[in-house]
C-alpha cells in the first residue's frame, strides 16, 4: 500500500560520525532488507527525514525484501518538489505504483527493476538493472513460487510450463525453445506461450517506465549480454529481439565494470592513469547515440575508447546532463546488476544538481553526503566488503572525480518547457544551510586526493537568491549570461563540491586506512578487523569459479 509522507521540520542531525557509521557498517556486510536491525533502522530513518526535508513523496513498503531483496525497506519515490511553484504530483495518488514494481520485477536482473530516484526539473532520473534474459527469469520465477509469502498480492504467475534441462536450447534472447514431440521438436519451433511470457514481462517494464514518464535509457554495460554457465542470464534494451523499447531513445555509453576499479590504488588513485583494455572478448557492446545528442558536447567521440577513466566519465557525464536538460521526459540509468556503475553516475547527477541548487536545497554538506552514500549505495545494495576484499574502489573513485566536475559545462541548464519543469525556486530565506567544519583530520589520511581545501576551513553559502543567483537560471539564457554570474555560480559550484569530496576523504580513510599500492594483484582493502571476512555466500563464489572455467574454456582454440 502506498502512503504520502510529509516531512517539514528539521528532525535529523547528520555529523561526521554518522557518515564515518554509514561505511562502518557499508564493509560489513551488503544491506539486505529482510535483516532488520538497529543500525540499519537508524539509517533508514535518517534517509526518510532528509528526503523529507525538500520533497514530498510516495513510501513504498519493501519490508521484508519481497519486491527486491537488495532494495531499501522503504523506497521513496518523489513526488512534489517542496521548493517549486508546481504543487501538481508528479504522480497522481490514484497510481498504485507498488503494483507497477510487482508486476515488472522479474523483467530485470535480479528483481532491480526501475525505480525513480531523483526529480528534477519535473522530469525522474531512474536507476535498476539491465533486463533479464530466460535464464534468470525462469530461475526466479521458480524461487519465488516456493519462497513468496502472499505479500506480493498482485504477482502474476509467470512459469506454468513443465521444462527439463535437456530440452532447453540457448537462444541469446528471449525465452527457450523447448524439446517437444514430432514434427514441432524437428522444426525447432518456439513455443508460443513462452512469447508470451517474455510479452508479458517485458511489457509490465515498459509500462513502469511510460508512467514514470522515462523517455531514454542509458545504458553503462561493456556486453549486450551478460553469460553464466554458458546461458544469457540477462540482456539489454537494444539486444531485444522483439525490438519491444523501440519507443524509447537508447543511448548506450559502454563505461567499464567494479573490476576496473582495481587499478585506481595500483596507480595511486590518479585516476588520469587508468585505461580500460576494451580489447578484451566480452566488449561486444559500443558507443552509440544519435547524432543529434552526441552533438550536445564538444568532443570527438570517435576516440572514446582511448580515453582514461576520468575523461570517459566526464564525456559520459556531460552527455547525460546535456541530454536530460533538453528532453521533456525523464531518463533510465542501469549497468548489470545496478549497483557499481549505476550509483556512480546517480550519485554524482544527484550531488552535482545539489551543487546547482536544483535539488536537496535545504542539506548542508553533512546531509547531502550522508544521503547519497545511505541510499543511493547502501541501500540500494552495492556490496562494499567484496569490493574492498577485491580492491575494487569504485565508491571512492565516484568522489575523487568529484573535483574534476566544478566547471560551468557541468552545471545543468532549465528545461525549455516551463509546464515541465518543477524547479521554480521562491524562498526569500537567507539562513545558512550549506556548511562544513571540523576538516583538520583528513591530513592524517595520508590522502593522495587532487582536493585542495585550507586546514581548519569554514565553507558557508547562503540560500539568498540575490547573493547565490539561483533564480536567474530560470528565466536567462545561458549563452547572455555575464562573466561575473559565471564565475559566481561556478565558485558556488566548485566550493560545494569540494567540500563534499573533502569530507568522504576525511569519513572514508577513517574506517579504510590509505595503504602502500600493491605489488601484487592480490589487493584486499578491508579494514584490518575484517580481513578474513568474505561478504560472497559459498554458492555464489562457486558459482563465479564454474562460470569462469566454462568462460575460459570455450575461448580456447579446438582442435580440427
Amino acid at each position: 500500500m502506498q502512503q504520502q509522507a510529509i516531512a517539514s521540520a528539521r528532525s535529523t542531525t547528520i555529523d561526521i560520525d554518522a557518515i564515518i557509521a554509514v561505511l562502518r557498517s557499508g564493509t560489513q556486510t551488503q544491506y539486505n532488507a529482510r535483516e532488520l536491525h538497529s543500525t540499519n533502522a537508524t539509517i533508514e530513518l535518517n534517509v526518510t527525514s532528509l528526503f523529507g526535508q525538500d520533497f514530498d513523496f510516495q513510501s513504498i513498503a519493501n519490508t521484508n525484501g519481497e519486491l527486491s531483496l537488495y532494495y531499501p525497506r522503504r523506497i521513496l519515490v518523489p513526488i512534489i518538489d517542496k521548493w517549486s511553484n508546481v504543487t501538481t504530483p508528479k504522480l497522481q495518488p490514484s497510481t498504485d505504483l507498488r503494483d507497477y514494481f510487482v508486476r515488472s520485477r522479474i523483467a530485470r536482473c535480479r528483481s532491480r527493476f526501475v525505480v525513480p530516484v531523483i526529480l528534477v526539473d519535473g522530469k525522474y532520473i531512474c536507476r535498476s538493472s539491465t533486463v533479464a534474459s530466460w535464464g534468470e527469469v525462469y530461475s526466479r520465477s521458480g524461487v519465488d513460487r516456493l519462497l513468496d509469502t502472499g505479500t506480493r498480492t498482485t504477482n502474476p504467475t509467470i512459469v506454468d510450463i513443465p521444462m527439463s534441462a535437456s530440452g532447453i536450447a540457448n537462444d541469446l534472447d528471449g525465452p527457450p525453445v523447448i524439446a517437444i514431440e514430432g514434427a514441432a521438436a524437428a522444426s525447432n519451433l518456439e513455443v508460443p506461450q513462452q512469447q508470451n511470457i517474455f510479452d508479458k514481462l517485458r511489457g509490465a517494464d515498459i509500462d513502469l517506465l511510460k508512467i514514470l514518464d522515462v523517455g531514454s535509457i542509458v545504458n553503462l554495460m561493456v556486453e549486450k549480454r551478460k553469460t553464466m554457465f554458458g546461458v544469457n542470464v540477462t540482456s539489454s534494451e537494444n539486444s531485444d529481439k522483439e525490438n519491444r523499447y523501440r519507443d524509447f531513445q537508447l543511448l548506450i555509453l559502454p563505461y567499464p565494470g567494479c573490476e576496473h576499479f582495481r587499478d585506481f590504488s595500483i596507480q595511486r588513485y590518479k585516476g588520469e592513469l587508468m585505461f580500460y583494455d576494451w580489447s578484451l572478448p566480452l566488449n561486444d557492446s559500443s558507443f552509440h547515440v544519435p547524432d543529434h545528442v552526441s552533438s550536445l558536447v564538444t568532443t570527438d567521440w570517435s576516440f572514446w575508447k582511448s580515453w582514461n577513466s576520468i575523461d570517459l566519465t566526464k564525456n559520459y557525464f556531460q552527455l547525460i546532463l546535456r541530454y536530460l536538460e533538453t528532453n521533456d521526459h525523464g531518463l533510465l540509468v542501469h549497468c548489470i546488476s545496478g549497483w557499481d556503475r549505476t550509483p556512480l553516475f546517480i550519485s554524482l547527477l544527484r550531488l552535482s544538481l545539489w551543487a546547482d541548487g536544483w535539488i536537496h536545497q535545504s542539506l548542508t554538506v553533512e546531509e547531502i553526503l550522508y544521503l547519497t552514500l545511505a541510499y543511493d549505495w547502501y541501500l540500494f545494495g552495492h556490496c562494499l566488503p567484496e569490493r574492498l576484499l577485491r580492491g575494487e574502489e569504485i565508491l571512492y573513485f565516484s568522489f575523487m572525480i568529484l573535483p574534476y566536475l566544478t566547471s560551468n559545462e557541468f552545471v545543468y541548464k532549465r528545461s525549455q518547457n516551463p509546464s515541465k519543469s518543477q524547479s521554480n525556486i521562491t524562498t526569500s530565506q537567507s539562513e545558512s544551510i550549506y556548511s562544513i567544519s571540523a576538516l583538520t583530520r583528513v591530513n592524517e589520511s595520508n590522502s593522495s586526493s587532487p582536493v585542495d581545501i585550507n586546514d581548519d576551513a569554514t565553507i558557508n553559502f547562503n540560500r539568498n537568491v540575490d547573493e547565490i543567483s539561483f533564480g536567474q537560471r530560470s528565466d536567462t539564457n545561458p549563452n547572455d549570461t555575464n562573466k561575473t554570474t559565471d564565475s559566481t555560480w561556478k565558485t558556488v559550484r566548485e566550493e560545494k563540491l569540494l567540500a563534499v569530496s573533502h569530507l568522504f576523504e576525511l569519513c572514508y580513510r577513517t574506517v579504510i586506512p590509505n595503504r602502500p599500492p600493491p605489488v601484487s594483484s592480490n589487493i584486499n582493502l578491508l579494514p584490518q578487523g575484517l580481513s578474513a571476512f568474505n561478504p560472497r555466500p559459498i554458492g555464489r563464489e562457486i558459482a563465479r569459479s564454474i562460470n569462469n572455467f566454462i568462460g575460459q574454456w570455450r575461448t580456447q582454440p579446438r582442435s580440427s
